[in-house]
């Protein structure tokens, strides 16, 4: 009796743990609020890459990017965020039936094992969906380069990547992640990124300045569940999940929060389907094992625009400005007029 009061003691602080560190992150404004309008803010000792596209010309550019892949689509815009000092944005137009869009990469070293990384984007209202977007994660070893293996599991010592999505042609906001224990689907099990928002509500608005913000905290040790990412939109946070938390089901390699009932993931001794009955509630997480080594980390930052279907000669633009790599929250830009 006293063994069983003890367990349960035990877990019962557990999930006061769990429960407290899902409640730990900030909203609003973060590292912003000490530098009004983003002014001097890549001096603060926690900034880590800052890029506001104040250049004078795309051999500039360069210098800062290690990877650009179709340099011919990208031009700077006046079009700014709200609040911001700077006088250019970066503007990525792509055409339709002329390739499939272009990127920005580089490394981000000598790696790290959290990171928040915060942009502000804006879409044309006429823009094609976008099949894939801004990308963050890990090589091993760092390549100057972005990788592929689109449909393959990682292995746990060699990558993970996590994609902000603004999801097809819904339009939603959601993540796009390859990592160690993903989920496949039918009907062949193979691993295409898993989601985990899943919230139709979450729509993406167009023709306006929107500021997103992801962190990234890598499992340790290594063979821990212990791995955590959370979403904010406008610096309102929209997902955090990690060991124990949020509560749902997963419907092959779509993690639906707060749902319970039927679930549904593929089984690979199997080769086939198998289905669960779980709580109504849905069953907690279980968090994320990013990596089986240690030498893989946080290392690249990857902005991506990847369209695959519009119309032939149709233009579609999305705007970039602001990215910042820190160590701690960001937030939105602060505006010079709540100055203390």
């Amino acid at each position: 009796m006293k063994k069983t009061l003890f367990i349960s003691l035990i877990l019962f602080l557990y999930s006061i743990i769990i429960y407290s560190e899902e409640l730990k992150l900030q909203e609003g404004y973060g590292i912003s609020k000490k530098y009004p309008q983003d002014k001097g803010i890549e001096k603060d000792v926690d900034i880590i890459f800052f890029e506001d596209f104040e250049i004078n010309s795309l051999d500039e550019l360069k210098k800062k990017w290690e990877n650009i892949k179709n340099l011919e689509i990208i031009s700077f815009s006046e079009d700014i965020p709200p609040n911001s000092a700077g006088k250019y944005s970066l503007l990525m137009t792509h055409t339709g039936g002329k390739g499939t869009g272009g990127h920005l990469y580089r490394r981000l070293l000598p790696g790290y094992d959290q990171l928040f990384v915060r942009f502000y984007v804006k879409f044309d209202s006429e823009c094609s969906p976008i099949h894939h977007f801004f990308h963050i994660g890990g090589y091993n070893p760092p390549t100057p380069w972005p990788q592929g293996k689109a449909g393959e599991r990682p292995k746990g010592n060699e990558r993970f990547t996590i994609g902000i999505e603004p999801y097809g042609d819904s339009w939603r906001w959601d993540y796009y992640i390859y990592w160690l224990d993903m989920k496949g689907s039918p009907p062949e099990g193979k691993t295409w990124g898993n989601s985990f928002i899943n919230n139709p509500l979450l729509k993406v608005e167009k023709n306006k300045w929107i500021c997103i913000e992801v962190m990234v905290k890598m499992n340790n040790p290594v063979s821990e569940y212990n791995g955590e990412m959370a979403l904010w939109i406008d610096g309102k946070l929209v997902n955090h999940i990690g060991k124990g938390f949020p509560k749902g089901k997963w419907i092959y390699d779509k993690f639906i929060p707060e749902k319970g009932g039927k679930s549904i993931t593929w089984n690979y001794d199997k080769k086939g389907p198998e289905y669960f009955d779980i709580p109504e509630e849905g069953l907690p997480f279980e968090g994320f094992r990013w990596r089986s080594d240690e030498n893989l980390k946080l290392n690249f930052l990857w902005v991506l625009l990847y369209i695959t279907k519009s119309p032939i000669g149709h233009i579609s633009k999305v705007w970039f400005d602001q990215i910042i790599v820190a160590r701690k929250y960001i937030g939105p830009i602060y505006p010079y007029e709540l100055k203390q």
